[in-house]
């Protein structure tokens, strides 16, 4: 029996038979797109092998899961190539700019500290105290603020000044730690998220060979049941023994 002619593909040249051509006209138009930006002479007028074909359709893959990875933040982008890499995303925050602070940060946080404490508020309102009763009662003739006490107002105006800016400096940066914070929080649940999937993943492909195996195991039980009622309906009959059993490739 004389052999079939191949055709050779319109992308590679390579022979095939002729059955196992993909026609143009049946590819998808993505696929065609990108056959056309590789090779804008080819003409789609001859099929294309299954080589080619099957790279056509993982590049259109690739294409699809870059287009949806562009989609991503930038946090969610630092999140994927940590897991791909099986980095660590938790970390201390807090310990982390302790670590870097300057010396004028550190005095801001003692001073916003002690600022908002009950210990300032008692000692400067003993301050308050000390001072009207020495200018009104002790140095009642010659004090050196005398009521209104003018001096003591301008002191606690620029003390008001003062304070508040290096008390906002402070609020500042506990901000700039929640914001850093959340971010890790962000990251760390997007991070199990994205392992909890790729974990019922597993779970479901194994269940898969799992069924998959039972299945063949449950058949190869109903060709032995049907071989013993054949040979116990007709003893006299000699009948061939059955074929080993061979596993499924999973």
């Amino acid at each position: 029996m004389a052999s079939k002619p191949k055709l050779a593909c319109s992308l590679c040249s390579s022979p095939v038979d002729g059955r196992h051509l993909a026609s143009p006209q049946k590819l998808e138009n993505r696929i065609l797109d990108l056959i056309k930006q590789d090779r804008p002479d080819w003409e789609a007028k001859r099929g294309i092998c299954p080589n080619c074909l099957e790279t056509y359709r993982a590049k259109k893959f690739v294409a699809y899961l870059e287009a949806e990875y562009q989609k991503l933040s930038e946090l969610e982008h630092a999140v994927v190539s940590k897991v791909t890499r099986r980095g660590r995303v938790s970390k201390l925050v807090h310990q982390d700019m302790d670590t870097q602070m300057t010396f004028g940060e550190r005095v801001a946080d003692r001073v916003a500290q002690f600022g908002g404490s009950w210990s300032f508020i008692g000692l400067f309102g003993g301050v308050l105290v000390a001072w009207m009763i020495v200018n009104a009662w002790v140095l009642g003739r010659h004090p050196f603020d005398p009521y209104p006490f003018i001096l003591l107002n301008l002191i606690l105006s620029t003390l008001a000044a003062l304070q508040a800016p290096v008390i906002m400096m402070s609020q500042n940066r506990q901000a700039h730690k929640d914001r850093m914070q959340a971010n890790q929080d962000y990251e760390i649940n997007l991070m199990a998220e994205i392992e909890i999937r790729d974990l019922h993943d597993k779970l479901d492909s194994l269940r898969f060979k799992q069924w998959h195996e039972l299945w063949h195991i449950q058949k190869r039980q109903i060709e032995l049941l049907e071989h013993l009622c054949e040979r116990h309906a007709n003893p006299d009959v000699k009948m061939p023994a059955p074929e080993p059993y061979v596993p499924p490739e999973l």
